[in-house]
């Protein structure tokens, strides 16, 4: 079942979100944005016809009143006096819209049509994930050319119970069209294992070209000498497959983690895959905890890199801190032998470096770790590279790792 997106504008001023003559003045001052029309329906509130670039939505907005359930996250770092100005906020601003195929796009155009709405706003309430957003996170992802991450679009959830059982089941996914994801009988030494996986097939999910069927096989990443091969499962079939009494059973479901729901299992052979034959993740469990490789695709690897260029004034900035270390990984292409497919750009080990110095169209950075895939290069030897084979950066101050997506903390 399908969900709209709704995010929920808490504003620094309540008179800017219960005034639709503001907010409209607001929204038709983006010159990114294009109004084609609107009508008000007293049940509903303002429906907005709109462009973005070329992209056609119909939005609905009105006012609430503002309501922090005691489940929703922070998905941002809130100072103490961030938090106590969002949590006294009273009316808020209601945006919803519907999601086709490109969610990304869709996503990223939802957080521009907001800032455009109302610029000057504490938070985001985004509904279908459960995660509250920092206004200044939203004003920096609306300025970008490049969509904000996967994970944006969902939350991977933690329920734990008696004797250290955790149940992780995501909320977003459905928004997308999508079934939600769920992991069954994980446990507190294993649960932030398993949240990688569940996060990195919901990636895979959201970038196919195609929709991921139950039952379908996955390639996420390996695990020791094995490809990590998973795929989706109904709960009311999974739940057979784990100890009576584990969390996740028909008991412990209310109506929203009955439907359209589905435990990530794996198959351990391809004729496994052929004969249907599922496995629970915890088969994997001992390799898992032993460094594993996950995918990252094509796709994602662009947009990572795309973003820690936009944002390469940051990371000179940090760079700057004092008490600070920053860190790059750069693309390099990788010698020949090993190369799959004949073009460079799509043979390239990416690799961590600390920064030494910044210059204006480059930077001096001492290799962090030994190359798999490139000989005459080892750890410990400074070079000179082009911001352009940045494929993304770290800076670590006392206090956090800050990285191109939260680059607003610097």
């Amino acid at each position: 079942m399908k969900e709209i997106s709704n995010m929920i504008i808490i504003p620094r001023d309540e008179e800017s979100v219960v005034d639709a003559e503001i907010f409209m003045n607001n929204l038709e001052a983006d010159e990114s944005i294009q109004v084609t029309g609107t009508r008000y329906e007293e049940e509903d509130g303002l429906y907005i016809k709109l462009n973005v670039e070329d992209r056609e939505y119909l939005i609905l907005v009105y006012p609430r009143k503002v309501e922090i359930p005691p489940f929703m996250r922070l998905g941002h770092h809130f100072t103490e006096e961030e938090l106590e100005r969002i949590q006294a906020v009273k009316s808020g601003l209601s945006v919803k819209m519907d999601f086709n195929e490109n969610y990304q796009v869709c996503f990223h155009d939802q957080i521009r049509i907001v800032n455009a709405l109302i610029p000057d706003m504490l938070a985001v309430m985004d509904v279908p994930s459960e995660k509250i957003l920092s206004g200044d996170w939203i004003r920096l992802a609306a300025k970008s050319k490049v969509s904000p991450a996967p994970r944006y679009l969902f939350t991977v959830q933690a329920v734990s119970g008696e004797g250290g059982e955790v149940w992780l089941h995501t909320h977003g996914l459905k928004r997308c069209g999508m079934y939600e994801l769920e992991m069954l009988y994980s446990d507190e030494e294993m649960y932030n294992n398993h949240y990688r996986i569940i996060e990195n097939m919901a990636y895979r999910m959201i970038e196919s070209e195609r929709p991921i069927e139950p039952g379908d096989p996955v390639y996420i990443g390996r695990v020791g000498d094995y490809t990590l091969m998973t795929t989706a499962v109904d709960w009311r079939e999974a739940i057979g497959f784990f100890p009576e009494g584990a969390m996740g059973g028909e008991d412990d479901r209310d109506e929203y983690h009955s439907e359209d729901t589905y435990v990530m299992m794996c198959y351990l052979t391809p004729d496994d895959l052929d004969n249907k034959k599922y496995t629970p993740i915890q088969a994997f469990d001992d390799e898992i905890k032993d460094n594993p490789m996950y995918y990252f695709s094509t796709q994602e690897t662009d947009r990572m890199s795309r973003l820690a260029r936009e944002r390469i004034d940051y990371l000179k900035k940090g760079f700057e801190l004092e008490d600070s270390l920053a860190t790059v990984k750069i693309g390099l292409v990788m010698d020949k032998e090993h190369w799959d497919g004949d073009d460079p750009m799509q043979n390239r080990e990416h690799i961590w470096f600390e920064v030494k110095d910044i210059k204006d169209d480059c930077l001096v950075a001492e290799l962090s770790q030994d190359p798999y895939y490139i000989a005459g290069i080892k750890k410990g030897d400074v070079r000179t590279y082009s911001f352009d084979q940045i494929t993304d950066w770290s800076v670590y101050t006392k206090e956090k790792c800050i990285g191109p997506d939260d680059a607003y903390l610097l």
